[in-house]
């Protein structure tokens, strides 16, 4: 059974690529609120998680190469 920290993950790549938020919804069996809501728990992840994952994006984020 796959992680729900994965589907978020998964749910934020595919909206950074260009997925709707119903689209997404839709997939995932969520509501759009529900989807924003998983959007924005990510966004906040990425920028303040101290989880080795969310640490290399944002060193990726911020290298000049």
């Amino acid at each position: 059974m796959a992680l729900k920290s994965d589907r978020n993950r998964r749910i934020f790549a595919a909206f950074e690529a260009g997925q709707s938020l119903e689209q997404l919804g839709e997939y995932h069996s969520l509501t759009p609120g529900r989807v924003h809501a998983v959007l924005m728990a990510e966004k906040h992840k990425r920028i303040v998680s101290p989880e080795p994952f969310y640490r290399s994006l944002r060193a990726a984020a911020f290298s000049p190469y």
